[in-house]
């Protein structure tokens, strides 16, 4: 099942924050914030595209206001998924989240040590076990602020990965990884990179995905749900990605393809489409 995701980060684009989003975009599923922009700017994509719009918060937290009482809250019709695990129920699509960046100084609220972003993780842990069971398999895309450690990241302090994140990786195999916190000024630069079973994208300022969510026949057991609610319906399939579908070029199977105005992603597990680079990079799968 092909799923449009609208996903943005670190700095506010009038391509986005403008009245003709829906027009351009009225196929989006739904949207992700990959940390650090004001909550009205994701309050405006949520109504604009009037779709779900799931969060989390970077190491700045623009995303937190005051309510009418004075109270923090956050972008009013979007979800915080920071230290979470969620199924979006619309497409199917699971989605885990993590906030903030590695701590560097004591003034930016969403920082933290390795150890601090272990707990997260292990806290997340027991519901991913169950969605492998259950789905056949723990996540589809990881959201988070920062990259992982030594993909994508800088070598300055502020801008470091996360290990634990990178472990993350290596345990749940999420089909993608998107992420911002490094700015990508330079065009030549790809935003996308390849790790093991995982794709992952830099969306700074915003990127336009397509994905497919695989649907895992379970014959074997009945599904848990949740008492009081009936079992979630599970529909036959041979719980595989589809192949990339390529946009003005050929299929790749071993290389990412930056087009003009299209990115293509080559992956055992899935396909996407992010939109506006300019160059063309091998990546060993």
């Amino acid at each position: 099942m092909p799923v449009q995701i609208l996903a943005v980060s670190d700095a506010i684009d009038q391509r986005i924050h403008s009245s003709s989003l829906h027009d351009r975009m009225p196929d989006v599923d739904l949207a992700l914030g990959c940390g650090d922009l004001p909550g009205r700017y994701l309050e405006f994509i949520v109504d604009a595209i009037n779709r779900p719009l799931y969060y989390v918060l970077g190491n700045h937290a623009d995303e937190i206001q005051r309510d009418r009482d004075g109270r923090p809250c956050g972008p009013l019709g979007c979800i915080d998924i920071g230290g979470k695990v969620v199924r979006d129920q619309r497409t199917g699509l699971i989605l885990a989240g993590l906030p903030g960046s590695p701590k560097y100084n004591d003034s930016e609220p969403e920082q933290y040590s390795e150890r601090e972003m272990a707990i997260k993780i292990a806290k997340m842990t027991p519901r991913l076990l169950w969605n492998q069971h259950r789905y056949g398999r723990a996540l589809d895309v990881l959201v988070t602020h920062s990259p992982p450690r030594g993909l994508g990241d800088r070598d300055d302090e502020a801008h470091q990965g996360f290990q634990a994140i990178r472990s993350f990786l290596d345990r749940f195999k999420p089909a993608y990884h998107l992420h911002g916190h490094v700015h990508l000024y330079d065009r030549s630069k790809p935003p996308v990179l390849c790790y093991g079973e995982t794709t992952i994208v830099n969306v700074y300022p915003y990127q336009a995905l397509e994905i497919s969510v695989p649907v895992i026949e379970i014959s074997h057991r009945p599904a848990m749900s949740a008492p009081g609610r009936p079992p979630e319906p599970v529909t036959p399939s041979d719980g595989s990605f589809s192949p990339l579908r390529i946009e003005g070029g050929g299929r790749l199977t071993t290389q990412v393809a930056v087009f003009e105005s299209t990115t293509e992603m080559a992956s055992d597990r899935g396909r996407s489409v992010v939109r506006e680079r300019v160059t063309t990079v091998s990546a060993s799968r």
